[in-house]
């Protein structure tokens, strides 16, 4: 009796060590968008303050994983349905909530309108926005948001894919974009110097909506994986780790909520 208990205990363990080992070994695929100073997208690297976050979560939860940027739209939506496949930054709102499963807040950060500068536009309700015609990231929350509003495509909105196309517009006057929807940091890291910045101004910022950024992952993803980075994200909130990280970076940013 006693060599068929210490069989089964041995038998066990190295079940849990072979479970263990499979779940570390699961690589994760990572997709984002250039977004700095949130995610930059180097020649070599892609680095950033959301980026290190989410790379700390990995490293603690010990998985292999491989990070790589798109264009918004298209990694929003292989995010969506992609196997053990996550996201960042995703902005969190009530209509995304049943698209992913939440793994964690990296940062909040404002957003408003911006016009050139010699704009006379004044906005001080988010109604007489409407009136303009307004250019947006497809698929990010600021498009999804305006929609919600009742803004409406192809007549006061108007949909891009990228924020280097985004500025252009408002410099095209043959375009007729009179706003653009973008935060003070995002702003500063797109122009290429700080002179640049005077081109544009912010007209209006949204009460109504904060950039909740989230780490998250596909209803695809394994639960197990999801759990694991849940802890992994707590366990390094709690050690105050990733608030050193936010310190480091919020010293040169200034949307920055939290």
């Amino acid at each position: 009796m006693k060599g068929l208990k210490k069989n089964l205990a041995f038998g066990l363990v190295l079940l849990l060590v072979f479970y263990c080992g499979q779940v570390s070994a699961t690589k994760i695929s990572i997709l984002t968008e250039h977004l700095a100073p949130f995610q930059i997208v180097t020649t070599n690297a892609i680095e950033g303050f959301s980026t290190e976050i989410v790379e700390a979560t990995l490293a603690q939860a010990q998985y292999e994983y491989a990070i790589s940027a798109h264009p918004w739209a298209l990694s929003y939506r292989r995010a969506q349905h992609g196997k053990n496949t996550c996201i960042y930054s995703l902005a969190r709102i009530p209509e995304r909530e049943p698209l992913f499963k939440w793994v964690g807040h990296i940062a909040s950060s404002t957003i408003s309108l911006y016009s050139l500068s010699n704009s006379q536009i004044t906005i001080s309700a988010i109604e007489e926005a409407k009136k303009y015609n307004i250019a947006v990231i497809r698929d990010d929350v600021t498009h999804h948001f305006l929609l919600s509003k009742k803004f409406i495509e192809n007549q006061n909105l108007y949909v891009v894919d990228n924020y280097d196309a985004l500025l252009k517009l408002l410099d095209l006057s043959s375009r007729h974009i009179d706003l653009v929807v973008l935060n003070d940091d995002l702003l500063r890291n797109r122009v290429k110097n700080l002179g640049e910045t005077t081109k544009y101004k912010n007209v209006f910022q949204f009460k109504a909506l904060t950039l909740n950024f989230h780490f998250a992952c596909s209803l695809n993803t394994e639960q197990v994986i999801v759990d694991n980075l849940i802890n992994a994200m707590m366990l390094l909130e709690q050690r105050g780790a990733l608030l050193t990280i936010r310190k480091k970076w919020q010293k040169n940013m200034v949307s920055l909520i939290n």
